[in-house]
């Protein structure tokens, strides 16, 4: 189940090396003080983020509070964030007037660095504790066949998520943002709201 879900989360935010780049390049203003910032820069904001931000959460989940969420909640809430970063791309199209073709017409580089700040977020709170739930949750006869049926999402995902990204330039921007931002944010809600089935199949493991 918890691997269903895991698989949308990865196809949105592997929309990073396709359609946010693509968009990025042509219609984010990328010059910042007379210089411009190459496209394949931005590839490197996430692991700048996960490295400032990893030590945080790793205290977080330690704390006390940390330890009353549950990871049907803490996953949930990591692809509610996706959705809440696509949330700024959407603000980025509104900027431009829509999806207009004119690449004279740019959008403020703020909203890019908000949409991949959230989405770094997001993976934080997914991505860790989804490997370590496997761990947890497997027999360890079969712990490595289970991890490799977990890294499987990603490659459902990479193959959705260039699906999706083929079809920006007929449908726009706008709408596959807008798409993907209402499914994984619906997802994500569906995944905290069934928190206790979950966890009662989980056997107690949080």
């Amino acid at each position: 189940i918890l691997t269903a879900f895991v698989v949308f989360f990865w196809a949105g935010f592997e929309q990073a090396g396709s359609s946010l780049s693509l968009y990025t390049d042509k219609y984010i203003n990328r010059e910042v003080m007379g210089f411009l910032i190459p496209t394949s820069w931005f590839q490197s904001v996430n692991p700048l983020f996960i490295v400032a931000f990893a030590p945080l959460f790793a205290i977080f989940w330690t704390s006390k509070y940390g330890k009353k969420l549950s990871t049907p909640v803490i996953m949930g809430l990591g692809m509610i964030l996706l959705g809440v970063g696509f949330f700024f791309m959407i603000a980025a199209v509104a900027e431009r007037g829509g999806d207009v073709q004119d690449e004279n017409i740019k959008a403020s580089l703020i909203w890019l660095v908000l949409t991949y700040l959230l989405h770094t977020i997001g993976e934080l709170c997914l991505s860790p504790v989804g490997l370590s739930v496997v761990t947890k949750l497997s027999h360890p006869k079969y712990a490595s066949l289970m991890m490799g049926v977990w890294l499987l999402s990603s490659f459902l995902a990479n193959i959705i998520g260039g699906f999706v990204a083929s079809v920006v330039e007929t449908m726009g921007a706008g709408s596959i943002f807008t798409i993907i931002d209402a499914f994984v944010i619906g997802l994500g809600l569906i995944m905290v709201m069934l928190n206790k089935p979950i966890l009662k199949m989980m056997h107690g493991v949080r």
